[in-house]
């Protein structure tokens, strides 16, 4: 890609369904052209997972190259507690599976969180993502948490970050069901804040100087998940109208140079994880060429420029602003604002 391209944004709508967004008519909010994306089951879930899809789809590269998985015959699920680890250990064929997975749900419900990875696991595997080589913000994308997503107290495992809101539970056939414990309008405020905290860092990004922008949204995911229980309906319809709104504002922001693409890792029907995954782009050879989702790393690659010598980012031209004020010393600046108390 040239060096005088534009800004690449990338909105990673977890869960989005192409057959759902189709019928409901907001598909072309995520993209002018737009397309279903062949995805992968994890083999011991026998459906697809978010925690090994997300890698897959920032390298290009499946699970058997990159090495993480959501879970396996070894291992299971990997926690960061210690405590938890190993509890799990020491259980492990002595506890039935089946409990030890609730007691898993229940720590996690109680705030532990999965033990992600950070930019450091691919670089010590010589495994290269969308993001080496760019000057690149990427925000809460599972499986490369960043020192950005640590500062910014980015959310990424709703079982710990939701738990005051959701009940993770396992009914008679061993099937998970998501839960509200709370009013469904104050479970909205929730989902809808976070996702709102996330967009707001990407409309702020945009004015610079950056390659690419990579957000994870798990909104649609959550609602998928939890709209068979909600007695309202349309009420994940209204969740995709709202996704679609909130796209169409991002892109507003854009430049005629830049490129908008939105991406998911699987589809999500009736609570349950669907092959109906999503692509789209205004791009129709992109779109054409995008036919998996170990495919969306060079689609990424194709529309992103790359550059060796990124700093700071500035402010892109089309966002500078002339101004009269005059830059004030930080010593005057922190005496007003002691002053006023807020120091």
């Amino acid at each position: 890609m040239s060096s005088d391209s534009g800004l690449t944004v990338v909105l990673g709508w977890d869960g989005i369904d192409n057959e759902l967004a189709t019928e409901w008519e907001v598909a072309s909010a995520f993209g002018e052209h737009t397309r279903e994306l062949e995805t992968f089951d994890n083999d011991l879930l026998g459906k697809p997972h978010t925690h090994e899809i997300w890698p897959s789809i920032i390298t290009g590269r499946p699970p058997e190259d990159h090495g993480i998985y959501a879970k396996t015959e070894d291992e299971g699920a990997a926690w960061n507690s210690r405590t938890v680890a190993l509890a799990a250990r020491l259980t492990n064929g002595v506890v039935p599976e089946r409990i030890r997975t609730s007691i898993g749900k229940a720590i996690r419900n109680a705030g532990a969180e999965l033990d992600y990875k950070t930019p450091a696991y691919y670089r010590d595997r010589g495994i290269e993502t969308v993001f080496d080589g760019r000057q690149s913000l990427s925000l809460a994308v599972p499986n490369y948490r960043t020192t950005a997503d640590d500062a910014l107290d980015m959310h990424f495992d709703r079982g710990a970050q939701l738990g005051e809101y959701l009940n993770i539970t396992t009914d008679e056939q061993g099937r998970t069901r998501h839960e509200p414990s709370v009013p469904i309008h104050r479970l909205e405020q929730r989902l809808v804040s976070e996702a709102m905290r996330k967009l707001g860092v990407v409309r702020s990004a945009i004015q610079r100087e950056y390659d690419l922008v990579f957000v994870w949204l798990g909104y649609l995911d959550t609602v998928g998940h939890l709209a068979p229980t909600v007695d309202e309906d349309g009420w994940q319809r209204r969740a995709y109208e709202q996704a679609a709104k909130w796209t169409r504002e991002v892109r507003s922001d854009l430049t005629d140079a830049d490129t908008l693409l939105c991406v998911s890792d699987h589809g999500l029907q009736d609570g349950t994880h669907s092959h109906s995954a999503f692509f789209g782009a205004d791009d129709e050879g992109v779109t054409r060429e995008t036919e998996t989702v170990l495919d969306v790393a060079a689609a990424i690659d194709e529309v992103t420029r790359s550059r060796t010598d990124a700093g700071v980012p500035e402010v892109r031209d089309p966002y500078r602003r002339e101004t009269s004020s005059t830059t004030g010393e930080a010593e005057a600046v922190r005496d007003q604002l002691s002053d006023l108390g807020y120091l």
